[in-house]
């Protein structure tokens, strides 16, 4: 019986990994409980503050209120917002390391992989839920041979964009979803010493800050699916007894 039950696990699990492409991210709070104002980052136990939290203020702003308004919160080093981008865009087909201090996803019409442009909307739109961010707006895309314009398309998109800076390094993050659009999806981590902050008030961007974690995340749904199907066969064992 026993060795039933573990079988049982085993497909259960095999199946939910094969057919769930899980985000190394998950809700969490950041100021008090239940408030879903941040994330944790579940292999590194890092909590990132949502993109939008602090969207409607400065980045020098921001810096000067954290020992006030974010207490116990910090810039992040470049390490760990690499670390954090590269986890999320780094298995998807289209994402390029160009340089130490670049890396980009794009998703364009008639890739090259052969994929849908569609292929990772829902697993995009998941990021932008998760960090409580999505500013929409509108925008033109245009397209030229040469001097000559061959298109414009005006299209509706979902937008998350965050700066950081570390050692006199700045730098962003931004992923860009475009809504029932051909335009390429994209994705950028960079940083350099030559990139200038912008300094006025955008909702289109945050501050990224980080701490970390200080409690115990809570158990997976795969794990309490697991369990719950354990005692379902526990108890259907002691019936048939």
């Amino acid at each position: 019986m026993l060795k039933k039950i573990a079988k049982s696990i085993a497909l259960i699990s095999f199946f939910w990994v094969a057919t769930t492409q899980a985000l190394p991210i998950v809700q969490a709070d950041a100021f008090s409980a239940g408030d879903n104002k941040a994330v944790l980052e579940t292999n590194t136990g890092l909590v990132w503050m949502d993109f939008g939290v602090n969207s409607h203020r400065t980045f020098s702003d921001v810096m000067s209120s954290l020992d006030t308004d974010y207490a116990g919160w910090r810039l992040p080093t470049i390490a760990e917002v690499d670390h954090l981008w590269t986890s999320l865009m780094g298995d998807l087909k289209g994402w390029n390391r160009w340089s130490p201090v670049f890396g980009g996803f794009a998703l364009i019409d008639n890739n090259e992989f052969g994929l849908p442009i569609t292929e990772y909307d829902d697993y995009l739109n998941d990021i932008m839920e998760v960090f409580g961010f999505s500013e929409e707006g509108a925008a033109e895309y245009s397209s030229y041979e040469g001097e000559d314009l061959i298109s414009t398309t005006t299209y509706d998109y979902r937008s998350a964009f965050a700066v950081f800076s570390d050692a006199g390094e700045n730098g962003f993050v931004v992923l860009n979803l475009p809504i029932n659009s051909t335009v390429g999806r994209s994705s950028v981590f960079t940083y350099d010493g030559n990139i200038s902050l912008l300094q006025d008030i955008s909702l289109q961007y945050g501050t990224l800050l980080v701490k970390d974690s200080a409690t115990v995340s809570e158990p997976t749904s795969l794990m309490l699916l697991i369990m719950g199907l354990m005692g379902l066969v526990a108890r259907n064992a002691r019936l048939r007894h």
